[in-house]
């Protein structure tokens, strides 16, 4: 029974790392979005090239388009890192929980060895007293 639960540990320490490399992953993606897109807005924002009315508003439409792109990826950024973190720490948990279960297994293991080691001693002092 127990090694059964520790099997469905190692299942859960498995499906947490993988949430986890998920999470860091969309963290990342978004992160590198956030600052292209800043890098975007501010290499149009600092052009001076409008010919006339009508380009300057299409820049700063565009740049005003870019910057509110980028304020919701902020957003999503730290959304995605908060789940990051709160995937980090079920990673943690159910590595404890498998650690735990594997220490609970190694001394019920070792028990049986004792109790083994013992019923063998037992059955070697007996047979020796018989021989005596």
């Amino acid at each position: 029974m127990l090694k059964r639960v520790a099997r469905l540990r190692q299942v859960e320490k498995r499906q947490a790392a993988l949430k986890l490399a998920q999470a860091q992953g969309m963290h990342g993606k978004l992160a590198a979005l956030r600052d292209r897109s800043g890098e975007i807005a501010a290499s149009y924002s600092a052009r001076r090239d409008a010919g006339d009315g009508s380009e300057l508003a299409r820049q700063l439409q565009f740049t005003a388009s870019i910057e509110a792109l980028r304020g919701h990826t902020a957003s999503e950024t730290h959304k995605a890192e908060q789940s990051s973190h709160a995937a980090m720490a079920r990673l943690h948990v159910a590595e404890r929980r498998h650690e735990i279960t594997e220490e609970t297994l190694a001394a019920q293991q070792r028990e049986e060895e004792m109790r083994l080691a013992a019923r063998d001693a037992a059955q070697l002092a007996r047979k020796l007293k018989r021989q005596s």
